[in-house]
């Protein structure tokens, strides 16, 4: 072995080991090695079965009914009002790390310990000795109480497990009183809201000129000018007919003359005279043709009149419309607001009925539910003395093994001749023996 600051010809400092001068100093320092990893193992022996009291572990098992593998991923979210009511009236789906969270809580640990100091007037060992994990893959909780006591951890894990169904049960039954009361409480607002939306509904329709009377007075109108439509186009058409017949009369007169000549007996003279005469076509023509223009002028009359009046009632119509349409938007802004009220009344009742159906279950028991009680059981789990007697017998060797080679070079003496030749590379001339007893009853000399 090579110790730091020594000369050697190379350029740097090395530590070179040797697999000879490993054994050598295994073989040198055996004693100490084996002697101190004994005396390890007799400690952790004497520990483990002496000095270490034993503990005992029991064991449950509790069923999840309901739970999902992490949060934000609910069931089924509905939107609108039924959803809103529908997350106030259900109960909330946890992950199987909240139920473990709950198990070892102080709230559910404080409650253990006095159920126990009441059936057995004391809670020794309780803290820190609850245990709870999720069986892979399954809706399981693995329940686990230790005690120094196998009877004693039984009991309490049996407890833990009842005081937890029971808790959930109150948690979720002061849940759902509340949730009732909420939704109870929210119908009364809203049934009042309602019975005042029927008011304002019914003393709008109660007002003059309300929907109603318009949509009668709107229809009624409708069908005057209807009416007048119709009487208006058959004296346009009748204007046309007396149109071409005052054209086709003047075209008579204009091609008839007025009069004719006949010839008649004088008396007097006794001959025959010519004399002019109105043409009896003619004036019966003249005669048609005025009766013609004065029917034509009536109609003409009547169409003008007509025509005001269509006007009239189309400007009437409108702002009746206008009007109708005003007044129909508000009736029916006062229907949905009363149709609102009245289906969010319903929903609300028949949440509160649901609830109060599923108040009157025991929901401790349907979400979580004690699936494996727990056994007495039979032997400690702690100390696991063959364990710690091996642990002691590795970690011996080990620290006793490094003390060794740190003995072996802390010491920079030399003692046998193959130090003096590896350390400084010198031949060795001679030794000088150690006399003793033994070395002079065996006459012994030499290195």
């Amino acid at each position: 072995m090579t110790e730091p600051g020594r000369p050697n010809n190379g350029s740097e400092e090395e530590l070179e080991i040797d697999l000879r001068q490993l054994i050598e100093i295994f073989k040198k320092w055996s004693r100490m090695i084996l002697a101190g990893t004994i005396l390890c193992v007799i400690t952790a022996a004497l520990l483990s079965y002496f000095v270490l009291p034993p503990v005992y572990e029991a064991q449950s098992l509790l069923m999840v009914t309901k739970a999902t593998e992490r949060l934000g991923n609910p069931q089924t979210q509905q939107d609108g009002l039924e959803g809103v009511v529908s997350s106030v009236s259900t109960l909330p789906v946890w992950t199987m790390n909240t139920y473990i969270g709950q198990i070892t809580s102080p709230a559910l640990k404080e409650r253990v310990i006095k159920r126990m100091q009441k059936e057995n007037g004391s809670s020794t060992g309780i803290y820190g000795n609850i245990d709870a994990s999720a069986v892979k893959d399954t809706n399981l909780i693995q329940v686990k109480v230790t005690s120094g006591d196998p009877y004693v951890a039984t009991k309490m894990t049996n407890i833990l497990t009842e005081e937890y169904v029971q808790y959930m049960t109150e948690h979720n039954q002061d849940q759902m009183s509340r949730s009732v009361s909420f939704l109870e409480s929210q119908k009364e607002k809203t049934d009042k809201e309602l019975q005042e939306a029927i008011k304002a509904l019914q003393e709008y329709e109660k007002k003059p000129r309300g929907v109603a009377v318009l949509e009668l007075e709107f229809n009624s109108k409708s069908q005057d000018l209807l009416s007048f439509n119709s009487r208006l186009k058959s004296s346009q058409v009748e204007i046309q007919r007396l149109n071409s017949g005052v054209a086709e009369l003047e075209a008579g007169l204009a091609v008839t003359p007025s009069t004719i000549s006949v010839q008649k007996w004088d008396q007097i003279s006794g001959t025959m005279v010519l004399s002019e005469e109105s043409n009896p076509v003619y004036v019966a023509m003249a005669s048609q043709l005025s009766e013609k223009r004065a029917e034509l002028a009536e109609k003409l009359g009547e169409v003008e009149g007509l025509s005001r009046l269509v006007d009239s009632m189309n400007s009437d119509l409108n702002a009746l419309q206008a009007e109708l349409t005003e007044k129909r938007v508000e009736q029916e802004k006062l229907q949905r607001e009363v149709e609102r009220l009245r289906q969010t009344s319903e929903t609300l009742a028949q949440k509160a009925t649901e609830t109060q159906i599923a108040k009157s279950i025991d929901l401790g028991d349907t979400i979580v539910s004690v699936v494996s009680a727990a056994a007495v059981p039979k032997n400690p789990v702690k100390p696991n003395k063959k364990l710690n007697m091996a642990i002691a017998l590795v970690l011996g060797l080990m620290v006793f093994s490094l003390l060794a080679f740190l003995l072996e070079y802390l010491d920079n003496t030399i003692k046998t001749p193959d130090d003096v030749m590896r350390e400084l590379e010198l031949p060795v001339l001679g030794v000088i023996p150690k006399l003793n007893k033994k070395s002079r009853q065996n006459s012994y000399y030499g290195g």
